[in-house]
């Protein structure tokens, strides 16, 4: 009984030293939980995708074509139903978010295709699309997504708007996609023309086509703006020769 009682008082002290190590230890594995991955150095290259349901489809085609390459790492803080005549909630604050607490060597940017409104400004004036006023305001909230990735250190690959199977949509896409090259120009970025990345001999709408693995097969959505899944895989391919160069640049 002495015995059991001698051991027993030699482990209190034991115990109470091993309580604080598993302490810290949990500490630092909570503080090791809350760290962005994007901030982990492997090597990798990572690629930061922004924009509306048009951007979210390249980014998850970029993240199933390159999922077995090691030398990508792709994020997609797209916002589906984003536009920029909306409020910088949709658009401006998921980079803002991004550029705040996470690190990436690209940024790929897609929007427009939610943008053929009028625009609300400041004091609740109401800008007409297409007018002067409003071409300038949008140019305005593109180039506050460029000066923020620009701040950030990250290169910047703008995508534009495809041809769609509406003639006036695609007319008005155009007059947008003019705005973005524009802008990018401005910056310094790099603005990538997806008007006839899917279109037939003359340049025109086109529903069917050669996948990547030279399949025929539907290329775009229902809808005649948006892509299938094949139709995206064939843009991220038509980008990922673009990150090669942009990553060797940036090394």
């Amino acid at each position: 009984m002495h015995e059991w009682s001698r051991l027993c008082g030699t482990a209190r002290p034991l115990m109470r030293l091993a309580i604080p190590v598993v302490v810290l230890g949990l500490v630092v594995l909570l503080s090791l939980a809350g760290r962005p991955l994007a901030q982990e150095p492997d090597g990798r290259t990572t690629v930061v995708v922004f924009g509306d349901s048009q951007a979210q489809g390249l980014a998850v085609a970029l993240q199933r074509v390159l999922i077995q390459d090691p030398r990508y790492r792709i994020l997609n803080r797209t916002h589906p139903g984003a536009a920029l005549v909306h409020g910088e909630n949709e658009w401006l604050a998921p980079v803002a978010r991004f550029a705040s607490r996470e690190r990436a060597d690209i940024a790929v940017a897609m929007f427009g295709a939610n943008d053929r409104l009028d625009m609300r400004v400041e004091r609740g004036a109401i800008l007409r699309f297409r007018t002067d006023e409003w071409r300038a305001a949008y140019a305005a909230r593109a180039d506050k997504i460029l000066t923020l990735l620009g701040n950030a250190g990250l290169r910047v690959i703008w995508c534009g708007n495809p041809i769609a199977r509406s003639p006036i949509y695609s007319t008005d896409m155009s007059y947008i996609n003019d705005i973005y090259a524009e802008e990018t120009a401005r910056f310094g970025a790099q603005f990538v023309p997806l008007w006839s990345v899917i279109a037939d001999e003359q340049g025109r709408f086109a529903a069917y086509g050669k996948d990547r693995l030279g399949i025929t097969q539907r290329l775009r959505g229902d809808d005649g703006i948006h892509f299938t899944a094949a139709g995206y895989e064939l843009i991220a391919e038509k980008l990922i020769g673009m990150l090669s160069a942009n990553a060797a640049n940036a090394r």
